[in-house]
């Protein structure tokens, strides 16, 4: 690889590594949202937060011309204190797609104070239990305490977001890294290297780089983001989980992989929250990435959604395409992903952010048929 892609790839792992650090469970977002914002404020001609907590970063292009958005949500699966037992154990609820299988005996965190999800002894488990996962009503936090007046005393309260105590790491192969939050600080920091890259280049549309909040519970600040806006045209940048494991068939369940250039669906989810791609931006983005020399996967996965499910639909229907990063073990506290693919949706970015303007044809029938 060039030395100078090393050195971005090395630059975008490190702003990687700290946004997956930030704890940001959909709904808590604002620790990621305000170190977003420091990072995006310098970028921008403008940047606002709405009340909602979904970020606005602005470059103006010329009066009159067309607008491009492009996103990427803030928020991270995880769980919300529901009741704190006099013993000092916690019982919590799930924010989003958290799984009870990959959340036994896990380190996690509550206000920035460590605790751990219990897990009965194997020594005296019966043969049963041995083989069952327990339903969330079982779970339970232990943040080493006796009383929950000792909890308390840490200012922790019913309603407090729990997340995953799980940094990202490099792997044995550096070149993919490993942790909680991958989806989607990944595509936050991408939109923040996009904002480098185009400082000072003159643009043919008005860009918005928008963080969204509250996707993982619904797309709820995609929602809202878009109707604000209404731009010309999206972009939303997300990850998607990929096959190549012996658990997963590349045929049958997912084919697509990481390591593999960014991922461009043509369909996700299923029934009235799905999303077909629309013709003209994908063969936008497909015309880009290959005049931009950047290797993309096509992919249908029914098995969840993005923010584009919202998104598309807001107003009179927004032209939108998906830049999807794909990893493995989703909604995990070891998700993993490489960073070849990160870069080269930033390269994918770029380019269509550079092409973006007046000429850009979205019409439905100017799309190539088939």
């Amino acid at each position: 690889m060039e030395t100078s892609r090393t050195d971005e790839i090395a630059d975008l792992k490190e702003l990687l590594r700290e946004l997956a650090l930030i704890d940001g469970v959909a709904g808590h977002e604002q620790q990621v949202v305000a170190r977003l914002k420091e990072l995006l404020t310098p970028l921008a001609d403008e940047l606002e937060i709405d009340s909602y907590g979904n970020l606005f970063a602005t470059r103006r292009g010329p009066s009159g011309g067309p607008s491009l958005m492009i996103s990427a949500h803030s928020d991270e699966i995880g769980a919300i204190v529901k009741s704190i037992e006099p013993t000092g154990m916690i019982r919590f609820e799930r924010l989003g797609g958290l799984v009870e299988t990959l959340t036994i005996g896990r380190h996690i965190r509550i206000r920035g104070h460590r605790g751990v999800v219990g897990v009965k002894a194997g020594h005296i488990q019966t043969a049963e239990e041995r083989g069952r996962a327990p339903g969330m009503r079982e779970l339970y936090i232990d943040m080493g305490f006796e009383t929950d007046r000792e909890i308390r005393e840490l200012g922790i309260r019913v309603g407090d977001a729990i997340s995953y105590d799980e940094p990202m790491v490099e792997l044995a192969n550096p070149i993919r890294v490993a942790g909680k939050a991958l989806d989607n600080r990944v595509g936050c920091a991408i939109l923040v290297e996009l904002g480098r890259r185009l400082l000072g280049v003159a643009l043919n549309c008005t860009l918005h780089l928008v963080v969204t909040v509250q996707e993982e519970v619904g797309l709820r600040g995609a929602q809202i983001a878009t109707h604000r806006l209404n731009p010309t045209a999206a972009i939303v940048v997300d990850t998607v989980p990929s096959g190549g494991t012996p658990d997963v068939d590349f045929y049958r369940d997912l084919s697509m992989r990481i390591g593999a250039g960014p991922v461009l669906p043509v369909a996700s989810g299923s029934g009235a929250r799905g999303f077909l791609a629309n013709p003209a931006m994908r063969d936008f983005l497909n015309d880009i990435a290959e005049a931009a020399n950047v290797h993309v996967q096509q992919a249908v996965f029914v098995g969840g959604n993005s923010d584009a499910a919202a998104v598309h639909l807001v107003r009179d229907g927004i032209p939108t395409g998906v830049v999807n990063i794909a990893r493995r073990y989703s909604h995990s506290p070891v998700e993993m992903m490489d960073m070849r693919d990160a870069l080269a949706a930033v390269d994918l970015l770029e380019a269509a952010a550079k092409a973006f303007g007046p000429e850009t044809d979205l019409g439905f029938l100017s799309s190539r048929w088939g």
